[in-house]
């Protein structure tokens, strides 16, 4: 017996006597941190044998983002620590483990790296300022819209190892399948959503609590991924995996949210410039015959419209409009643009007039005014402190840092659309195996960055963390040479790394696309 089993057989048994007696001594707070730590000190040294295991640990958090939603989330370890934020400092911890031992670098070598950089600092000088004037609660909340920007560097360097990346994207299209089923479940079975809920509770929470702000990524990218599977498919299989890209987003359309719909017509418009015109005149062909199934089932007394959800999606698009950003039966859809647009020139008002130049401050009240305005509940009305985001991005960051936050953050959306067209463009030039992947990527940060300037994509963790980590792999692909008599993935792996050492730039990179 050598020395390694000894001493994993001596650490076991001190495990468990630990384990074992805080059980009878009544401490079952320290039994079960003692089993999560040795749990988790396992699952690290099998995971790590294949895989980076920052990679595993943002698949797993993205796939519970993904089915648990806002439950899942706001699912508290500590005081204020947050899943999404223990994840963030166990990254950290990681990362900086691996740049003193010369495996990562400090920051990625990408175009993104400066903007997002620089908006992390901005808000950092904004955290120490604002701290003097704001509660501490919702500065904290507020200042989440900066900090989850650091997922893009923690993410990127587990990326650029080949099997980390290709087990993250086999995991979150399965993960991204189950959230769409569970929530055409709540859909389905009456009352089921609110059993899940009671039956998930944990310390005043549900931990299964889906938020529309995550699934719309979710099925976009899970719809990419279904159609360009059916590309590399044959027979039953490309039928399956070509009405799946078309009716899983029934779910979606059924919620009478018209963001989604601009995100998923976005999508399929980037498909039909890119020369892929069979998910368009399939999923208007299944799209038309499944709505004239459902109005004659509903018509028939068959099954019952209870809560008017498919009345509201004829109400939106007999009429060709879906202008009305939110839910709601269409003749709230005015309302709901006035809401936002209301908020939005509110907001930029107060800023104009208080600070432009700096903003209101992280943790200042850019809702209870408009809200004691719009609905005249009064301003001394906390509850509507609740609602912080005005469901736009920019006018977000716009309120929080002001016009020179404004000027950081816009550079990094430019680059964000410019990775989305490479993506594009790669989707376009190559049909390797690695294609579905690549468009559950795409598609989702396509979908995320859409939902961010109508509902909250980068302020909430559900949405945010997901978005960050899927750019960080998005712009790895975009950049990636793949050599086929390459054979020593872990050390030719890296964004635009020729097999000579050499980096590939946008333009080699359009280059060698057309090529391919």
């Amino acid at each position: 017996m050598n020395i390694k089993a000894i001493v994993l057989m001596s650490a076991g048994l001190l495990v468990a006597l630990w384990t074992g007696q805080a059980v009878g001594n009544g401490n079952y707070g320290t039994a079960i941190a003692v089993a999560g730590i040795t749990i988790f000190a396992v699952l690290v040294s099998v995971v790590g044998k294949h895989y980076r295991f920052e990679g595993w640990a943002i698949a797993i958090v993205c796939a519970c983002y993904f089915v648990g939603g806002k439950g899942f989330a706001y699912q508290r370890l500590v005081s204020i620590l947050f899943i999404g934020e223990a994840t963030l400092v166990l990254l950290i911890g990681f990362h900086l483990i691996r740049c003193l031992a010369g495996k990562n670098d400090v920051l990625p070598r990408h175009p993104l790296t400066v903007p997002v950089m620089l908006f992390q600092i901005y808000g950092f000088v904004h955290l120490l300022i604002d701290r003097k004037y704001f509660d501490f609660f919702f500065l904290m909340k507020d200042v989440a819209t900066v900090y989850y920007g650091l997922f893009f560097f923690l993410v990127f360097p587990s990326m650029l190892h080949r099997p980390t990346r290709q087990y993250l994207l086999k995991l979150l299209p399965i993960i991204s399948g189950i959230a769409l089923t569970i929530l055409t479940s709540f859909l389905l079975v009456p009352g089921l959503e609110q059993k899940v809920f009671h039956g998930t509770m944990i310390r005043g929470a549900p931990l299964i609590m889906p938020s529309i702000d995550a699934l719309i990524p979710v099925c976009i990218g899970f719809s990419a991924f279904c159609y360009f599977k059916h590309l590399h498919s044959s027979g039953l299989w490309k039928i399956l995996y070509l009405c799946t890209s078309v009716f899983c987003t029934v779910p979606l359309f059924a919620q009478g949210k018209a963001v989604f719909y601009l995100a998923f017509f976005v999508f399929v418009g980037a498909l039909f410039i890119i020369g892929h015109w069979r998910l368009l005149v399939f999923g208007l062909f299944a799209g038309i015959l499944t709505t004239v199934f459902v109005f004659s089932l509903v018509e028939s007394r068959v099954i019952e419209d209870r809560d008017g959800r498919f009345e509201r999606f004829l109400e939106e698009f007999s009429s060709f409009d879906i202008t009305g950003i939110g839910s709601g039966k269409q003749r709230f859809a005015q309302e709901n643009v006035d809401w936002r647009f209301t908020w939005w020139k509110m907001v930029i008002e107060d800023v104009m007039r208080e600070n432009p130049w700096y903003g209101l401050g992280l943790g200042s009240d850019i809702s209870t005014k408009f809200h004691a305005t719009y609905f005249q509940t009064g301003e001394d009305n906390t509850d509507v402190l609740i609602a912080r985001y005005p469901h736009n991005v920019l006018i977000t960051i716009f309120g929080r840092l002001g016009i020179i936050g404004l000027m950081i953050f816009l550079p990094l959306c430019i680059l964000i659309v410019r990775e989305l067209w490479l993506g594009m463009m790669r989707l376009r030039a190559s049909v390797g195996e690695n294609d579905p992947g690549l468009a559950f990527v795409w598609a989702f940060v396509l979908a995320g960055f859409i939902n961010a300037f109508f509902q909250s994509t980068f302020e909430a963790p559900y949405a945010a963390v997901a978005f960050w980590s899927m750019l960080a792999v998005l712009c790895v692909m975009n950049r990636q040479v793949e050599d086929p008599t390459d054979e020593d993935e872990d050390v030719q792996e890296g964004v635009g790394v020729l097999p000579d050492g050499g980096m590939l730039n946008d333009g080699e990179f359009a280059m060698r696309s057309k090529a391919t």
